[in-house]
């Protein structure tokens, strides 16, 4: 390799295609080198060519070199703009797969709302009636002057609780109907539960259905959406008072509890004593489209997994035919050393 000659040059192109393809342009370092033990031999006398024929065998191999390099890295250039432009179009078909379950969750949540008009326009009218009825009273004092101040606070304070009371049932029908961006931040799970078994409770009682809530007070913070969280639950709701609309016996519980050490021991049941469902319906529960009773969309079962899953949790089914069914929401629970959605 040291010597002058056409084999022994032709063998230093090896190392030099191998430093290129790995190094692209940096590699003709090594030819540079190579060229220079080439000079070099003339310096200790060793040289069997003459000094202009080194020079362009080193020449050649440093232009070959540059030639490979030059090659690899635009090569190189071109794999990782194709990765990029590849990793840009997969980051916009999943926002747009985002916003379009977004949209979904959101036009379900409206529909379970449709369902649920006649029960909250009933709950409305109560507030409203009574309103109407402490103004005429306090109306009527005052005007055949037939009743002591008491009592006319006592209508006036009345007709504030039914504003207070009215105004709730909207605040939580805005909540529910406005679409926003998903945001994760701790929650009380226990609140979210009591929340949605207050604002189904008008159907429940409609439907002659007994709610019972075992909440454990032990029960850590979580991190959440509450607006999708709530969408959970009352889909959950809303079919179990569906389920048990032909049941002798109506009867609803939500209970909680805390299961340390699992990997998500912040546990959700939801039992009915409705109608159940069989193990092929079971196994097919989730899937989207797919549903037990007549009138329906078949999309809430499979948007809830979608919300709790979005939450590192799971969801589950179990029933039996004729029995009831019991539906069981897992999530994780909060720490400091995970932000929202387990992010460090």
């Amino acid at each position: 390799m040291v010597h002058g000659g056409a084999l022994s040059t032709h063998f230093m192109y090896l190392p030099i295609a191998l430093a290129c393809m790995a190094w692209g342009v940096r590699g003709a370092g090594v030819a540079v080198g190579l060229a220079g033990v080439i000079l070099c031999q003339h310096v200790l006398g060793a040289a069997e060519e003459s000094i202009w024929s080194d020079v362009a065998q080193g020449g050649s191999l440093v232009a070959t070199a540059f030639l490979i390099g030059g090659l690899r890295d635009r090569i190189s250039a071109t794999e990782m703009n194709a990765r990029q432009e590849a990793e840009q179009k997969r980051q916009e078909l999943l926002d747009l797969a985002r916003r379009q379950e977004e949209q979904l969750e959101h036009s379900t949540r409206l529909a379970e709302l449709g369902e649920m008009a006649a029960a909250i326009s009933h709950e409305l009218n109560q507030p409203l009636t009574g309103i109407r009825n402490y103004a005429r009273n306090a109306f009527y004092m005052i005007d055949q002057n037939a009743g002591g101040e008491a009592e006319i606070k006592t209508n006036l304070r009345l007709i504030s609780e039914q504003v207070d009371r009215a105004a709730k049932i909207i605040n939580q029908m805005r909540e529910l109907t406005r679409r926003s961006d998903s945001v994760f931040v701790l929650l009380e799970l226990n609140s979210v539960i009591r929340e949605s078994v207050e604002f189904m409770l008008p159907q429940m009682r409609l439907s002659e259905v007994t709610v019972s809530l075992e909440l454990a007070d032990n029960l850590p913070p979580i991190w959440g959406d509450r607006i999708r969280l709530a969408q959970v639950f009352l889909n959950l709701l809303s079919n179990a008072r569906q389920a048990m609309e032909d049941s002798p016996v109506r009867r609803l519980t939500l209970a909680s509890r805390y299961e340390e050490p699992a990997p998500a021991p912040v546990v959700v049941e939801v039992n009915d004593s409705g109608k159940g469902f069989t193990e092929e319906q079971g196994r097919r529960l989730f899937q989207p489209f797919y549903t037990t009773r007549s009138g329906g969309h078949g999309l809430g079962l499979s948007i809830s997994r979608a919300i709790i899953q979005d939450h590192r949790g799971a969801i589950e089914a179990s029933g039996v035919p004729g029995a009831g069914a019991t539906f069981t929401i897992r999530l994780p629970a909060a720490s400091r050393a995970t932000g929202p959605q387990g992010k460090e």
